[in-house]
C-alpha cells in the first residue's frame, strides 16, 4: 500500500514545483538584502555606517519576520515530495549531500572568513557607532558621557533630569553598564557615588559586572564588586559574570562591535585573568570563594550548556545546522506514517481558513518566548529550543501541506489582499504593542495583554506572509523559466558565501559621503556580481556546484553547418 501510495505521488507530482522552487530562492537572496542593510539601522551591527536610517529599521524588520519561517515551509514541502518520489534512504542520503555536507565545508571556509571579515571590520580604527549618535547633542547625553567617561558631563545631565539607570534607546544599556565596557573607571565610581543601581540589568539581564567580566575591565569590576555587585546574578542566558569570562574571542569582538568597541585580543585576555582572580578572592554565602570550590558540578555543567546553546557556532548558516536536526525529525515521522499509512491531514485542515485556529495559537507558543519581532536567531551547537520548536512547526506544516496538497499548488488566492495587509498593517500594529510592552512594566495584567497582542501579530504576519507569496508565485510563475532555474540554482551558493563580502562591502562605504540607499544598492549590486561570476566560472560545473545542486552540463554550442 505505502509503495501504491508513493507511485501516485510521483504521477501527481511528475512536474516540478517551479513556483515554490523560485519562492525559496527569493528566500535566499532576501537574505543578502537583509544583511546589506543591517549596516544602516539605527541599532548596532558589525558596522555601521555613518548614514544610519529608521527606514532600514522597518525593512529589516519586515523581512526578518517572515523569510526563514517561510523558507522552512519551502524546506518541509520539498523533503516529503523527496521522500513520497523516492523513499526515506535516498531522501536521507540526498540531504546529507545537500545539507550536511556543504555545511561541514563551510565551517572550515565560510565561518573562518566571516570572522576575518568581522575582525577587519572591528578593528580598523574607525569609531563605528559614531553615526548613531549623530543627531544626539552629546551635553544632554548621560550614555554619551558614560562612553567617554566624562564625569562633568554625567552630572550635567543628570541635573537636566537625566535618569541615571535609564538604558541607552539604541543598545539597553545603562550608564554604568556603558562606562564599564568603554573601559572608564572614574565615570565608574562617579556613577555609583551618584546612585546608579550597581545590579540593574538591561535587555538581556546582564549586569554591568557581567560587562567587566565580558572586557576583562578590572578596576570597574573592583568598583563594581566593593559596591555591593552580585557575582550569582544570571542573565537571560542564563550566565553569570564567571560566566563572560570564558566567551570566545570570536562572539566577544562581534558583541563588542555591536556597541561600537574595538577590544585588543591581549589585554581582554590579561584582564579576564584580573577578574577572575578578583572574583575568587571575594568570599559568597556559600562559604567559598565562586571561583574555586564553591562553584559547584551543576554550576560548571550549566556554563557548558550556556555555550553549547548560546556561542555563534554557525553564523548566518545556522539554517543547514537547524535543518540537519528537522531531516531526522521527519525521518521518524516518515518511518511511522509508512508503517501506518499515514497520509497526512485532510485539505480542510490544512488548506481552509480553519487552518489559522490551530496555526496562530501552536505557532504562538515558541513565540512567546522570543521578544523580538519575528524568531530569534540560534547558531549554537544546540538550537535553542523555542527556536527550533519554532521552525519545526512551519518545516512540519511544509511537509504536511505536501500531502493534503497533492501536488495540486493550491494556495492563497487573496495575496492580492493578504500580503499588502500583512506588510502594512499588521507589522506596524506589532511593532506598536512592542512598544508599548516597555511602558507597561508596572502594570503586570496590561503587560500580559500586551505581549498576547503582539506574540500573535508577529505569528499572523509570519503566517499571512508565507501563505500570500506561496499564492502571488503561484499565481506569477506558470512555467519553467531558464532564468529563474538559473537564479534558483545559484542562490544556495549566493547565500551561503554572501556575509564575509557583505562586511567588507559595508566597511569599504561607511564612510563614503552617499546617500544610504546609494551605498546600499551599491552593496547588494557589487557583491551579488562578484558571487555571481564566481558561481558561472568556478562553481556551477565542478564539484562544488555539484554538491550544491547537483550536476550542471555546459551547453553545448551550436555550430551551423557549413553545407
Amino acid at each position: 500500500m505505502n509503495t501504491h501510495l508513493r507511485n501516485s505521488r510521483v504521477n501527481e507530482t511528475s512536474e516540478r514545483r517551479h513556483d515554490l522552487d523560485a519562492l525559496r530562492a527569493v528566500a535566499m537572496l532576501l537574505g543578502i538584502v537583509l544583511h546589506a542593510g543591517l549596516s544602516f539601522v539605527t541599532y548596532g551591527w558589525i558596522v555601521q555606517d555613518s548614514r544610519t536610517h529608521w527606514a532600514f529599521d522597518l525593512v529589516v524588520t519586515a523581512i526578518h519576520g517572515f523569510r526563514m519561517p517561510m523558507f522552512f515551509v519551502m524546506s518541509g514541502f520539498f523533503t516529503a515530495m523527496l521522500w513520497r518520489r523516492r523513499g526515506l534512504r535516498p531522501l536521507l542520503w540526498h540531504r546529507i549531500r545537500r545539507i550536511a555536507l556543504p555545511l561541514a565545508l563551510c565551517m572550515i571556509t565560510v565561518i573562518p572568513a566571516m570572522n576575518w571579515a568581522s575582525g577587519i571590520a572591528l578593528t580598523s580604527g574607525a569609531k563605528v557607532s559614531a553615526g548613531a549618535y549623530a543627531d544626539v547633542d552629546p551635553r544632554e547625553s548621560i550614555w554619551t558621557a558614560a562612553r567617554a567617561g566624562d564625569v562633568g558631563m554625567i552630572e550635567q545631565s543628570l541635573e537636566k533630569g537625566a535618569d541615571i539607570d535609564e538604558g541607552d534607546p539604541q543598545t539597553g544599556v545603562a550608564p554604568l553598564a556603558l562606562a564599564t565596557l568603554f573601559g572608564q573607571p572614574e565615570a565608574v565610581d562617579a556613577l555609583i557615588q551618584l546612585g546608579a543601581d550597581v545590579n540593574g540589568r538591561d535587555r538581556l539581564g546582564s549586569t554591568a559586572l557581567h560587562g567587566a567580566a565580558f572586557l576583562g575591565r578590572v578596576k570597574a569590576a573592583r568598583l563594581l564588586v566593593g559596591a555591593g555587585a552580585d557575582l550569582d546574578a544570571r542573565n537571560s542566558d542564563n550566565a553569570t559574570p564567571y560566566d563572560s569570562l570564558s566567551v570566545d574571542w570570536g562572539t566577544t569582538l562581534f558583541i563588542a562591535g555591536l556597541l561600537g568597541i574595538h577590544p585588543d585580543e591581549q589585554q581582554v585576555e590579561e584582564g579576564r585573568k584580573a577578574v577572575s582572580a578578583l572574583f575568587d578572592a571575594v568570599p559568597t554565602d556559600r562559604g567559598a570563594n565562586p571561583g574555586q570550590d564553591g562553584k559547584s558540578d551543576k554550576d560548571d555543567l550549566s556554563g557548558i550548556l550556556g555555550w553549547l546553546l548560546h556561542a555563534s557556532v554557525f553564523h548566518h548558516l545556522w539554517f543547514l545546522w537547524h535543518l540537519c536536526w528537522l531531516v531526522l525529525a521527519f525521518a521518524i515521522y516518515a518511518t511511522l506514517a509508512d508503517g501506518f499509512g499515514w497520509r497526512g491531514l485532510s485539505s480542510r485542515v490544512m488548506l481552509s481558513p480553519a487552518r489559522w485556529l490551530w496555526l496562530v495559537p501552536v505557532t504562538m507558543v515558541p513565540q512567546w518566548f522570543m521578544l523580538g519581532f519575528g524568531p530569534d536567531t540560534s547558531a549554537g551547537i544546540l538550537p535553542m529550543p523555542p527556536v527550533l520548536g519554532y521552525y519545526a512547526i512551519f518545516f512540519f506544516y511544509g511537509v504536511l501541506y505536501y500531502d493534503s496538497d497533492e501536488g495540486q499548488g493550491r494556495a492563497d488566492r487573496w495575496w492580492p489582499i493578504t500580503v499588502p495587509t500583512a506588510v502594512f498593517a499588521v507589522v506596524p500594529l506589532a511593532l506598536t504593542l512592542d512598544g508599548d510592552l516597555k511602558n507597561a512594566i508596572d502594570a503586570p495584567v496590561g503587560l500580559v495583554a500586551l505581549r498576547l497582542g503582539a506574540t500573535a501579530l508577529k505569528v499572523v504576519y509570519a503566517w499571512l506572509m508565507t501563505f500570500g507569496l506561496m499564492g502571488m508565485f503561484q499565481a506569477l510563475v506558470k512555467a519553467e523559466s531558464r532564468a529563474l532555474r538559473y537564479v534558483s540554482d545559484s542562490s544556495y551558493w549566493l547565500y551561503i558565501a554572501h556575509l564575509p563580502l557583505i562586511i567588507l562591502a559595508q566597511a569599504w562605504v561607511r564612510y563614503w559621503p552617499l546617500p544610504s540607499v546609494v551605498k546600499f544598492a551599491m552593496i547588494c549590486l557589487v557583491v551579488t556580481g562578484v558571487l555571481l561570476l564566481a558561481y558561472q566560472t568556478v562553481v556551477r560545473y565542478t564539484v562544488v556546484g555539484t554538491m550544491l545542486n547537483g550536476p550542471r552540463q555546459r551547453p553545448r554550442k551550436v555550430v551551423a553547418d557549413a553545407s
